[in-house]
């Protein structure tokens, strides 16, 4: 202390630094980020819950269904629907900024959502489990997605481009019309075959190149509607080139690449998405290899076999409905 009463200087000096170190602790830090509250707090609903089809929806008419709800909070959300005759379902993903604003054209996960149909909503917030809310809408008509694709068959066409192929082991091969039980419209195709077979029959699609051009194997999908309630049933899909260019497909003469489908015998339609990638050269029987690659400027036709998974004699069966080629993502 006698050092700084003989520098009289310096002893101002420090009390002033004093001062200074004693105001800046003590003073209030400004926040950083949002209010803990508006993340954390209770959530409340600013707007109800709610759609802009209270008579239903007409997506045949192109009409789309606008869901909406305004929150206190900006939070996670997952709205689904779920179809309470087809099991059909879709959902909206986000993240909502105190609010909710998304249109549905009619989408589907995995089946069709089908005519004159309840849809459940719900929506859910995963950090507020029991701040969900229900609602409902009717589907008057099925939408038409065909354009998602290139649609090879819905079963429903006047004027239809593919065949069906029976064989020595086919029981039944043929169009089920006026089907209420359809995964789409309402005609599906159905074939059962009996034996130790592998082959019991075919829906046969052509494919024109020119609606291939600018895909690629890794980016071009096949999605095909299986259904079947017999125990061992499978489809083995074929692609198959015109790789000497006559316009036919000649056994011995044009390369086959092939990839089989198990089928659950469930009863229960399912979607199969398949990229062509998983395709495989087919060297079975009289099939040959000319350079072991999949041509996309020489594909010619795809079947859908009816088939078995093993070479047990037996039946089986199953049902095919709406096949559709996407381009960039499944159906």
């Amino acid at each position: 202390m006698s050092f700084f009463l003989s520098n009289p200087k310096l002893l101002g000096t420090w009390a002033f630094g004093l001062v200074v170190m004693c105001f800046v602790g003590c003073a209030k830090e400004e926040s950083l980020g949002p209010d803990l509250e508006s993340l954390y707090g209770d959530l409340d609903y600013t707007e109800a819950f709610s759609h802009n089809m209270p008579n239903g929806v007409h997506f045949e008419q192109g009409d789309t269904v606008r869901f909406s709800c305004g929150f206190n909070l900006p939070v996670a959300y997952t709205l689904s629907l779920t179809g309470q005759t087809s099991g059909a379902t879709y959902a909206f993903q986000g993240q909502g900024m105190h609010e909710l604003d998304v249109l549905w054209f009619g989408d589907c996960d995995n089946v069709f959502f089908r005519q004159n149909e309840w849809v459940y909503c719900l929506l859910e917030f995963p950090d507020h489990p029991d701040d969900f809310k229900l609602d409902s809408v009717f589907v008057w008509e099925q939408p038409d997605l065909s354009n998602r694709g290139l649609l090879l068959a819905s079963f429903e066409e006047i004027n239809p481009i593919f065949s069906i192929s029976s064989g020595e082991f086919t029981e039944s091969l043929d169009v089920v019309t006026e089907a209420l039980d359809a995964v789409e419209g309402g005609a599906y195709m159905r074939g059962i075959g009996a034996g130790a077979g592998s082959w019991f029959g075919a829906l046969r699609l052509p494919l024109d190149p020119q609606d291939l051009l600018g895909s690629s194997l890794g980016n071009t999908y096949l999605n095909v509607h299986v259904r079947s309630d017999y125990e061992g049933s499978a489809s083995v899909i074929k692609l198959f080139e015109d790789s000497n260019g006559d316009g036919l497909v000649t056994s011995g003469e044009d390369e086959v690449f092939t990839t089989k489908l198990a089928v659950n015998a469930d009863n229960t339609w399912h979607r199969i998405s398949i990229p062509w990638s998983d395709f495989e050269l087919d060297l079975s029987g009289n099939n040959v290899s000319i350079n072991g690659q999949i041509d996309l400027d020489q594909i010619s036709r795809l079947d859908c076999t009816v088939s078995q998974t093993g070479t047990a004699s037996g039946t089986y069966g199953l049902d095919v409905d709406y096949v559709i080629l996407t381009f960039d993502q499944p159906f």
